[in-house]
């Protein structure tokens, strides 16, 4: 009689290939850091060209810092003092 373990869980081809994708595009980043970062400097200097979706951009930013960086600053400086 085998033991199944719940833990173990089947994912689909798909899902494999995704994740897979994934971890390629990861180690594409980490081997040319310089294509990576010439590529996000022309992406913000166009994006800077155009007013109305930079002032998206940094809307966003500053919501995701309200929402999200703020509160775990928070929470690790409570953290560290404890």
């Amino acid at each position: 009689m085998e033991c199944i373990s719940v833990t173990e869980t089947e994912i689909s081809p798909a899902e494999r290939m995704y994740k897979n994708h994934l971890k390629n595009v990861a180690n594409y980043q980490k081997r040319h850091k310089d294509k990576i970062k010439e590529k996000q400097s022309r992406y913000m200097k166009k994006l800077r060209e155009e007013p109305e979706r930079y002032n998206k951009y940094l809307e966003r930013s500053k919501e995701y810092y309200h929402k999200v960086l703020k509160h775990r600053k928070k929470q690790l400086k409570n953290d560290a003092s404890i």
